[in-house]
């Protein structure tokens, strides 16, 4: 079953989400990546020391968003970047966008440092990653019912001690516990889509993987996810 899955997704992403990647300037670093490491790089954090090696612009559907990011990210690590930051989002049309990052190569030292001023405490949930939709998913914490749109994220502050169950699906569903602790880091949850921790990987056909979940509440990549906090727009 899960290889028909990745067949399916496979053949309909590359019929209809075909993007483009345009390398936009680089530098003539010889550096390799020891991992497949591509860390997201706050704002505040200083990267002086920080080698630079592309600008890389993806192009494509708004459907998957997430996949624009997949795309930059394959071209960059084989270029040798293990790190990257937002440089524009557009939307171009109802249906298509560009993003386009910046990506380096840093040391363990600067993940460090940059650690300090990424979020904690907070839970995230992401809707489905198609900006070009406004369908909703529901679900429950501690019992009362949300709602999440696509393209939007709730954020639930979690104070030491705080716990939260977050559950999808009712009884016959998921239930997913988490608790807060001082200085802990931030859970990034989905229902559905792309780009989610323990999930299959589907190779395309020009080398890029995307991860593939469809369970009920999904772990999502954390780089990833504080990308889509600039991209989505904040739940009201």
């Amino acid at each position: 079953m899960k290889s028909i899955l990745r067949f399916i997704v496979i053949a309909y992403s590359s019929l209809s989400f075909g993007q483009q990647v345009q390398v936009l300037s680089q530098s003539n670093t010889l550096l390799k990546t020891q991992h497949q490491d591509f860390i997201y790089l706050s704002d505040s954090t200083n990267i002086a020391k920080a080698v630079f090696v592309a600008q890389i612009k993806a192009t494509g559907s708004l459907k998957n968003t997430s996949y624009l990011y997949y795309f930059i990210k394959n071209k960059a690590q084989e270029m040798g970047a293990n790190a990257f930051r937002l440089d524009q989002f557009n939307k171009l049309d109802r249906t298509n966008g560009e993003l386009i990052l910046s990506t380096y190569y840093a040391t363990e030292e600067l993940f460090v440092a940059n650690k300090g001023f990424l979020p904690q405490n907070t839970v995230y949930i992401f809707g489905y990653d198609d900006l070009t939709s406004h369908k909703t998913q529901s679900y429950k914490i501690n019992g009362t019912k949300y709602s999440i749109a696509s393209g939007e994220f709730a954020s639930y502050n979690l104070n030491d001690g705080t716990a939260y169950k977050i559950n999808k699906g009712g009884f016959t569903g998921m239930t997913y516990w988490i608790k807060g602790k001082a200085e802990e880091d931030c859970s990034f949850l989905s229902f559905s889509g792309v780009g989610l921790n323990n999930a299959d990987y589907a190779m395309y056909p020009n080398g890029v993987g995307v991860s593939i979940n469809t369970g009920k509440i999904n772990n999502v990549d954390p780089s990833l996810a504080l990308l889509l906090l600039k991209l989505y727009q904040e739940k009201k």
